[in-house]
C-alpha cells in the first residue's frame, strides 16, 4: 500500500476579528491576493474569537478596536495571556490613526497598529511586518507617548474613548447612538463612566478634557 500523503499545510492562517462583513472579506481577499493558499478564521465578535483562538496556530490576527460585545484592548489582553506567541502576531485595526490607542496597543502587546484608511501598500506592509516579528505603527510614536498615554486614557475602554471623541465634535447622545448603533441608555452610560474615570462633572468638561490634550 502506498504511503499515505501529507496533507499540505496553508502557508498563512489569519483569524480576522470584524463585527463588519464587508471589512472581512476586503481583508481577506487583500491578503489571499498577496499569499496564495492562505487560510481564514472569522470571528465577529471577542466571544466568537476567544472561542476560535485556541483551535489552530494562526500566523496573523487582525482585531478590530471597536467590537460589539468588548473592549478590544480587553480581549487583546486575553490573547497575550492565554494563547502564547499569538500575541507577538495581533495587528489592531482602527478606522483612523491616533497616537493614543496605537500607543496602548503597543503597551499590550500588539505587533501593530493600522487604520482602515491606509492604502493596499501599507496595509500590506503591515502585514507583512507582523508576519516577521516586527512592529508596524503607521504614525511614529513619540518617545514620550507612554507617559502621556497614562495621563489621559485613565483606563479609558476603546468604545469609551471612541464616545468622548464624539463628544468633543460637538455631537448630542442620540447623534452618537446613531452613529455608533448603539442605544442613547448605552451612550449616556458611557459618558458616566467617562466622567467618573476621569474626575470630570459634565459633557462639557469631557469637551475641555479633549480640547485641552488635543484630542479633539
Amino acid at each position: 500500500m502506498a504511503p499515505a500523503t501529507a496533507k499540505a499545510q496553508p502557508v498563512l492562517s489569519v483569524l480576522v476579528i470584524d463585527d463588519s462583513l464587508l471589512i472581512r472579506m476586503a481583508l481577506k481577499q487583500l491578503i489571499a491576493e498577496e499569499y496564495r493558499g492562505a487560510a481564514f478564521g472569522e470571528a465577529r465578535t471577542g466571544e466568537e474569537a476567544l472561542a476560535l483562538l485556541p483551535k489552530q496556530h494562526w500566523s496573523l490576527v487582525i482585531l478590530d478596536i471597536s467590537l460589539p460585545d468588548q473592549d478590544a484592548f480587553s480581549l487583546l489582553e486575553k490573547i497575550c495571556n492565554s494563547h502564547a506567541g499569538t500575541e507577538s502576531r495581533v495587528l489592531m485595526l482602527g478606522t483612523h490613526g491616533d497616537d493614543l490607542w496605537a500607543a496602548r496597543a503597543m503597551q499590550l502587546g500588539a505587533a501593530g497598529y493600522v487604520s482602515t484608511s491606509l492604502g493596499r501598500r501599507d496595509l500590506l506592509q503591515a502585514f507583512k511586518n507582523v508576519l516577521v516579528g516586527k512592529k508596524f505603527f503607521h504614525e511614529p510614536l513619540s518617545r514620550d507617548v507612554a507617559p502621556k498615554r497614562d495621563a489621559l486614557r485613565a483606563n479609558l475602554s476603546a468604545r469609551e474613548y471612541e464616545v468622548l471623541l464624539a463628544f468633543a465634535r460637538g455631537k448630542q447622545t442620540g447623534e452618537i447612538a446613531v452613529d455608533l448603533n448603539l442605544n442613547s441608555r448605552t451612550i449616556s452610560t458611557f459618558k458616566r463612566r467617562m466622567l467618573n474615570k476621569l474626575q470630570l462633572n459634565s459633557t462639557a468638561d469631557l469637551v475641555r478634557y479633549a480640547i485641552d490634550h488635543k484630542l479633539a
